[in-house]
């Protein structure tokens, strides 16, 4: 069957080539994968941890603590094959196999003939005159290599230490380990594979400006928002000291939005990931963002996000693939620079909704704030090779900007590095973007962000742990505590049970070892929105001072305890809601100022009664909520739990009010006609904790 398939291929081919003035583009796969001396079958795109869990060979590494029980995938190599008939390259016709991405050092071998990939975020390609030296059945072998021998071996060979031991490896950094992301280093045929038929395809050389960046001449997308809507940028000094404003046809916008880390801890373009893709940016767009900024420790994001933000109108702030630490800067790893930033600044680039390059993610910061200067005991001349490397990746007509000036056909403006300055300097306030810590990691009140707003704010937040529903999909029953194993193991921060803790019992006197682990989630959730949100509400007070307010972060690569306001399954935290509420167009401010007038904790409430119905067809479910009581922080869950939101969720209610939400499911085929609605308030939780008795509602 897989011959008779090439064959037609083949067939096609040879119909559509008469002209032989068109390349032509056929899919590889059918891949398998050898593991203990047997082959299995692979899915490309994919990675070698999905392959072996679709095969039964590891556990669910979002499971439990599963996530320590397979790192031996990343210590071993692993044999990627697969075959292709001759007759698929006419006679005549020069071919190249191209790899999208591989993940990332391989040895490629054709019927024994091998080259070697060494960056996961650049296209490799094998270039051949003609099929005459093809068999007429071709073996195609990708073998890859593991990452730590060779960072190893890199840093011996570096002659001094670095903050980072894995900025050798061109390969995603957050699968090695972050404080919201698991340590699952994996590899694989992450990006499509196919073979190029043409006769003049470029054989000389590295062919990857012309096969893998465009195809030819780089053209701007047409047909989106973006057509009627000139984005412009300009970083200007002022009386203060450096403005960071984002113009629309000329007129000065304030950008309102998150920052988007990977979705996946396996970011291959799959068609659930794209599904995942879809929810999430279209969950941005309900909630009234109109940016992102893609974040330099993930990856360089698929074709698929940049399409829904064009689509959706969601500008991208783009950091390159730099992230926290210093990286080398020998002649070999730079020339690897260099292809990987034409490679993706060419495919980056015909996306209009990009509107802003910048170079890393705290690399400055970190060279000028975190103590490694003094901590490495560099020597002045170690510490002048590192400040070059800087320059010459980041730095003015360095590698990352002059890629952006010869292939972004737009021209759109480059940053080197954000935030310009770290929150410990008094410049984080005054002068260009800001990533402010001090709540959080400086374990600050919230409101010391009326006084520390910047004038873009690109960072900044508060954990929170996910839905119930979530924790009791990663979380066995018997280990459903806050303390349990699993728990800890989807906690990535090491003092983030405690800052929450503390948060909780200033804000909403609630001493967490008195809560139930859903009452948890819950009240964690409720403090992340009140502290964000008040940070937001400082952000939109402030303008124009700060023309931009960016949380950290809309979504998750796996179930966990993090900073983000909807979780990996999709779940809406209370921030996304207080968000929403906040960005909207006409929002009241003034009356979210009467709101953080008074701490939760000193609210006077009565318990919570209400009247609750019922609306619901197949796949159609809507509650309306009659307050008897006024009502603090209601959350609504489907019971069962079903994978979707509410269009209103986390909300008050005055005494006689009314209010209508209706449920917006993943799925739209989804079945609701069973689906129970359930009610939980801040009001119950306040009065369990002050002794008082629950009521029954009418």
């Amino acid at each position: 069957m897989r011959r008779n398939i090439f064959l037609l291929f083949a067939l096609l081919v040879l119909t559509l080539s008469c002209s032989r003035k068109m390349d032509h583009y056929i899919p590889l796969d059918h891949w398998q994968f050898e593991y203990n001396g047997q082959w299995y079958d692979a899915t490309t795109p994919g990675c070698i941890h999905t392959d072996l869990l679709a095969n039964g060979l590891i556990p669910d590494p979002f499971y439990g603590t599963n996530e320590d029980s397979v790192q031996w995938v990343s210590q071993r190599d692993w044999h990627y094959r697969t075959t292709f008939p001759k007759s698929l390259i006419p006679q005549g016709f020069s071919f190249c196999i191209l790899f999208h991405g591989l993940q990332t050092y391989a040895d490629v071998i054709l019927n024994g003939d091998t080259m070697h990939s060494y960056d996961m975020f650049e296209c490799f390609d094998m270039n051949y005159r003609n099929g005459d030296q093809l068999c007429d059945n071709n073996l195609l072998e990708v073998i890859f290599h593991p990452t730590a021998p060779r960072d190893s071996a890199a840093l011996v060979a570096l002659g001094y230490d670095l903050p980072d031991h894995r900025v050798f490896s061109r390969t995603a950094p957050y699968q090695q380990g972050w404080d919201w992301g698991p340590k699952l280093n994996t590899c694989g045929i992450w990006q499509p594979v196919e073979i190029i038929i043409g006769d003049q395809i470029n054989v000389i050389g590295r062919s990857v400006s012309e096969e893998c960046v465009n195809r030819g001449v780089i053209k701007v997308k047409k047909g989106t928002w973006f057509d009627s809507h000139k984005i412009t940028f300009e970083a200007k000094p002022d009386s203060i000291g450096l403005a960071y404003t984002f113009y629309d046809n000329g007129e000065p916008i304030f950008c309102k939005g998150a920052n988007w880390i990977p979705c996946h801890s396996f970011p291959s373009p799959t068609p659930a990931l794209k599904e995942q893709y879809r929810y999430l940016l279209c969950s941005a767009k309900e909630a009234n963002f109109n940016m992102l900024r893609v974040w330099g420790g993930g990856i360089y994001e698929n074709d698929y996000f940049f399409d829904l933000c064009d689509s959706l109108g969601i500008m991208v702030w783009m950091d390159f693939n730099f992230s926290c630490a210093l990286y080398p800067s020998d002649q070999v790893f730079l020339e690897e620079l260099y292809w990987e930033a034409k490679t993706q600044v060419a495919r980056i680039a015909k996306h209009p909704c990009v509107v802003l390059w910048c170079g890393n993610n705290e690399v400055k910061n970190g060279w000028e704030d975190w103590g490694w200067q003094q901590q490495y005991g560099w020597t002045p001349q170690q510490i002048a090779e590192l400040q070059h490397g800087i320059d010459t990746i980041f730095g003015p007509k360095g590698i990352l900007e002059t890629a952006v000036r010869e292939l972004d056909p737009l021209k759109r403006p480059y940053i080197s590095t954000s935030p310009l300055y770290g929150w410990g300097h008094p410049e984080c306030v005054t002068h260009g973007d800001s990533h402010y810590w001090g709540v959080w990691w400086g374990e600050l009140p919230f409101e010391v962000y009326r006084e520390k707003t910047g004038r873009f704010m690109s960072e900044y937040g508060f954990q929170s742990y996910p839905d119930y529903s979530t924790v009791c999909r990663f979380c066995p029953e018997e280990q459903r505590t806050i303390d349990s194993p699993t728990m800890r193991s989807h906690q990535k921060h090491g003092r983030g049970r405690e800052i929450i803790d503390k948060a909780m019992l200033q804000y909403y006197g609630v001493d967490s070892r008195s809560l139930s682990l859903e009452d948890y989630c819950y009240v964690s959730q409720l403090l992340q929105a009140w502290g964000t949100g008040y940070g937001i509400l400082q952000h939109l007070l402030a303008k124009p001072h700060c023309m931009g307010t960016l949380y950290w972060q809309l979504d998750d690569c796996w179930p966990v305890a993090s900073w983000s306001s909807i979780d990996c399954y999709g779940n809406w935290k209370a921030l996304h809601y207080r968000a929403q509420a906040l960005f909207a167009e006409n929002a009241d401010l003034a009356q979210w100022i009467r709101y953080y007038a008074v701490y939760p904790k000193d609210l006077s409430l009565h318990k919570a009664t209400y009247r609750i119905t019922r609306r619901h067809a197949p796949h159609h479910l809507s509650v309306t909520l009659t307050a008897h009581t006024d009502l603090r922080d209601v959350m609504l869950q489907t019971q069962p739990h079903v994978d979707g939101h509410f269009d209103i969720n986390y909300f008050d209610l005055a005494e006689g009010r009314t209010a209508t939400a209706t449920f917006i499911p993943k799925d739209p085929a989804a079945n609701l006609d069973s689906v129970a609605v359930t009610v939980k308030t801040w009001n119950d939780l306040l009065l369990a904790h002050k002794g008082e008795k629950h009521g029954k509602n009418n």
